[in-house]
């Protein structure tokens, strides 16, 4: 499995990216209000292109696709991740850095309830990994990287899958914990 990672900050021709979208993509990127919001989804087709020669297609339930294999697309601020893989898979990735109500959005998500910023964290990307991966998450195995001030969980079918990191001038990732 590859995770392709990449900052926003690297887009350099925002119009020709915007160009190459199919027309679908055309649809949802017009929708979206945020500069950053629209950047990352550029920056996730433009992973997708380049690592696969693919477009992504949306499944029923609106999860990306490919046809040569499973993708899961994550992004936070400005970063952008894209876990390609031969077997199902899910990412997600949050800025623990931020401050929130820990223990009411813990309630409000279904989460053991905590008020502890690093537990709340781990349980959020898990929870998210999780709901990108599909049915039997909970059977699935979690990897943990931390990365500054960020966290990234992938869920993936492969128990010990040999997980690569395609970084594009970002800070180096530096492996916290495996479940």
């Amino acid at each position: 499995m590859k995770v392709y990672m990449s900052n926003i900050e690297q887009i350099n021709s925002f119009a020709d990216m915007e160009k190459s979208l199919s027309v679908l993509d055309k649809v949802r990127f017009d929708k979206f209000a945020s500069k950053t919001r629209k950047l990352q989804f550029l920056l996730s087709r433009k992973i997708v292109k380049n690592a696969t020669g693919e477009t992504v297609k949306l499944c029923e339930n609106g999860a990306p696709a490919i046809k040569s294999g499973y993708i899961s697309i994550a992004h936070k601020d400005n970063f952008v991740l894209v876990a390609i893989s031969d077997s199902r898979v899910g990412i997600d990735i949050e800025n623990i850095a931020v401050n929130r109500d820990f223990f009411g959005q813990s309630d409000l998500l279904g989460l053991p309830k905590t008020n502890d910023k690093k537990t709340f964290y781990k349980n959020f990307v898990r929870y998210e990994a999780e709901f990108k991966f599909g049915d039997n998450a909970t059977k699935a195995h979690k990897y943990f990287y931390e990365m500054n001030n960020y966290l990234i969980c992938i869920c993936t079918e492969k128990q010990n899958d040999d997980i690569k990191f395609v970084l594009s001038d970002v800070p180096a990732v530096r492996f916290v914990n495996a479940e």
